[in-house]
C-alpha cells in the first residue's frame, strides 16, 4: 500500500479524507496537538505532533508517496504571527522535508478568496506561490475550495453556526445586507474531488496543477438565511443590514470546476437536501 500523509487529520476535511482513503492507502497524520483526536475515535491512524516542528521521523519510518495538506488556521486579523506560522512557515517546512525525502506529490488545500481579502487569504496565497516556485522539485496539485459544509463541520463553519443559532431560537441574528453570492460545496463532493485527483495524478503532465472545487451553483447569503429559517421553523429575527460589509468584500464568488469535470468528477449532492441532513 502506498502511504498518504494528511495534515490536519483530525479536522473536518482531513478526517473525512482519511476515512475515505484508508481502504486503499496507508494513512498517517499530522496534528499540532495529540490531546484530543475526537474525530478519529475508533481509528488506528498513526498521528504525529508538529508542536515542535515537522519531525524527520515521519519520513524515516516509512516512505511517504503523497502529502495532502489540509491543516489551516483561520484566526483573526490580530493573530498575524500565529496565522503566518500555521499557514506559511509550518507548511514550508513540510514542503522542504517532502522534497528532501523524495515524496512524489504534494496536494495543497487552498482558498478561492483573493489574496487581500484578509490575513488568512494572504498567508494561503503566499504558500501557493512558494509551491509554484518549487514545482521543479516536487509535483504539486493546488486545490482551491469554495465554502464547504456538511454534518460534523465545526461551529466556526458559517452554515453550521447559523443552523445552530436558528435552532436555538436566538431573538436576533445581526447580518450584513446579505447580497453576497456564494458557492457552497458538500463535504462528500469535496472528498470525491480529492479522490479523482489522486486516481488521475499520472495523467497530469504539468508539475504544477490548479483545480477549483465548487458546486457550480451560487446563492445569496440573504436567500440562504431565509431558507434556513424556514426549514428550521425558527422564530429568530434576521436583522439584515446591521453589519457593514468588510473591506475587500467578495460580492460574487465565481469559480470554475471545468478541469475537475473533465477528469470525471461530478458533484452529486442536492444543496437543499444536504441542509436538512445537517439540521
Amino acid at each position: 500500500m502506498k502511504t498518504i500523509l494528511i495534515t490536519g487529520i483530525n479536522g473536518f476535511l482531513g478526517s473525512s479524507l482519511a476515512k475515505a482513503l484508508k481502504k486503499e492507502y496507508n494513512i498517517i497524520g499530522l496534528e499540532y496537538s495529540l490531546d484530543n483526536l475526537y474525530r478519529l475515535t475508533n481509528e488506528s491512524f498513526k498521528v504525529y505532533s508538529v508542536e515542535n516542528g515537522i519531525p524527520d521521523e515521519i519520513f524515516k519510518e516509512q516512505h511517504i508517496d503523497i502529502i495532502i495538506h489540509t491543516a489551516t488556521f483561520y484566526g483573526k486579523n490580530e493573530d498575524i504571527t500565529q496565522m503566518a506560522h500555521a499557514n506559511l512557515f509550518l507548511p514550508f517546512q513540510l514542503l522542504n522535508k517532502a522534497i528532501k525525502f523524495g515524496c512524489g506529490l504534494f496536494i495543497n488545500t487552498d482558498t478561492v478568496l483573493d489574496r487581500f481579502t484578509n490575513i488568512y487569504s494572504l498567508t494561503k496565497r503566499q504558500f501557493r506561490e512558494w509551491l509554484f516556485l518549487r514545482q521543479n522539485e516536487i509535483k504539486v496539485i493546488n486545490m482551491q475550495l469554495e465554502h464547504f459544509y456538511g454534518p460534523g463541520a465545526p461551529d466556526t463553519n458559517f452554515i453550521t453556526a447559523m443552523i445552530k443559532r436558528l435552532k436555538q431560537n436566538e431573538p436576533v441574528i445581526n447580518l450584513t445586507a446579505g447580497e453576497q453570492e456564494r458557492d457552497f460545496v458538500f463535504i462528500e463532493d469535496v472528498v470525491s474531488a480529492y479522490n479523482i485527483i489522486i486516481e488521475n495524478k499520472d495523467l497530469l503532465k504539468e508539475n504544477y496543477n490548479n483545480f477549483q472545487i465548487c458546486s457550480g451553483e451560487i446563492i445569496s447569503i440573504s436567500s440562504l438565511m431565509l431558507y434556513l429559517k424556514k426549514i428550521t421553523q425558527s422564530k429568530t429575527n434576521l436583522n439584515f443590514g446591521i453589519i457593514p460589509y468588510r473591506e475587500q468584500e467578495l460580492m460574487k464568488s465565481i469559480s470554475n470546476n471545468k478541469q475537475l469535470l473533465e477528469l470525471g468528477w461530478k458533484p452529486n449532492s442536492s444543496f437543499l437536501k444536504n441542509l436538512k441532513k445537517i439540521i
